[in-house]
């Protein structure tokens, strides 16, 4: 799950925004077998606001003060949360290294600048498919058959949720093919706000070519018939885990742990389906950090290739 943002960001030292939303919970308890406990904390959410890029910041807010209240009924759980955007990967990484923030949401490229001693990270497992795939997409009665022939092409990558790797992708698979990037490749490379959008600029023939997540494809082909027939895929990218949900691994007080329950029973509650939805998430899984590898591993790699070719 990713925790949506507020809009205006701010010059302090550790949070780009003058937005602190304070969400103070109902005063409840929770049962021990040692006897009756109620936790006080104040929890530092950082979000990086790449995670939510076609999300209304004022419906996400709403939304999430409605399941923090949810919460708090149904887990027994007293804590104000502070929710911060943060628009700086390192400002991210240093909120947990110094132990300022207990929760962060961030694209899956920041996780190379953090040391994370831990075990254990959640996923947000996107509808449609997961972890996801990119599929480079052209109209059948273009004649484009493979890369090389896209030069001098125009290729919508939008800008919806699970994105966040697109471009990436697609500079690191001009750089094998064609040994230049999308940018020095095309003739231009447009941007549109949703995944559905670009599919049918193909369809159109308003573009040349466009990245669109494989299972958005499938959606779209299952829809219209047509579409099934005109567009097809010349390239796809390796599985991919586009952001990430990570509590501090030093946080290790009783919230915590009925944290990590919330987080992995958020899909069971109206209020926290209605969350997920906003961020086109079905729920959120607790998973081994070697799940990110596939995805880090490429990141790697194009680094090293991006070092290599600047010098």
């Amino acid at each position: 799950m990713v925790f949506p943002a507020a809009d205006v960001i701010s010059k302090q030292r550790y949070t780009t925004t003058q937005h602190r939303i304070l969400l103070t919970l109902a005063t409840l308890l929770l049962a021990l077998s040692m006897g009756t406990t109620a936790y006080c904390e104040v929890i530092h959410v950082g979000i990086s606001p790449e995670v939510f890029p076609n999300t209304n910041v004022h419906d996400a807010l709403a939304a999430i003060k409605v399941w923090t209240q949810s919460a708090a009924k149904t887990y027994g759980i007293k804590a104000t949360f502070e929710v911060h955007i943060i628009d700086s990967p390192a400002e991210l990484r240093d909120g947990l290294e110094e132990q300022r923030l207990e929760i962060v949401s961030t694209p899956i490229n920041t996780i190379l600048q953090m040391n994370l001693d831990t075990d254990t990270i959640f996923v947000p497992v996107l509808r449609g498919a997961f972890p996801v795939r990119y599929a480079l997409v052209v109209h059948r009665n273009s004649t484009i058959t493979e890369t090389e022939q896209l030069k001098n092409k125009k290729v919508a990558i939008p800008r919806g949720n699970a994105m966040q790797l697109a471009d990436i992708w697609l500079n690191a698979h001009f750089q094998h093919h064609v040994h230049t990037t999308a940018f020095n490749f095309l003739t231009k490379i447009t941007h549109p706000e949703d995944t559905s959008r670009a599919g049918m600029q193909v369809f159109f023939r308003q573009v040349d070519a466009a990245v669109i997540p494989s299972a958005t494809l499938y959606t779209m082909s299952k829809l219209n018939h047509q579409i099934k027939k005109d567009l097809f895929i010349i390239e796809e990218s390796p599985p991919f885990v586009p952001y990430v949900l990570i509590l501090r691994p030093s946080w290790q007080t009783p919230l915590r742990y009925a944290m990590e329950q919330i987080l992995s029973e958020l899909h069971l509650t109206p209020q926290g389906e209605q969350m997920l939805a906003m961020f086109h998430c079905s729920r959120l899984e607790k998973n081994p950090l070697t799940i990110l590898e596939p995805t880090l591993s490429f990141l790697r790699k194009t680094q090293k290739t991006h070092s290599k070719n600047s010098r």
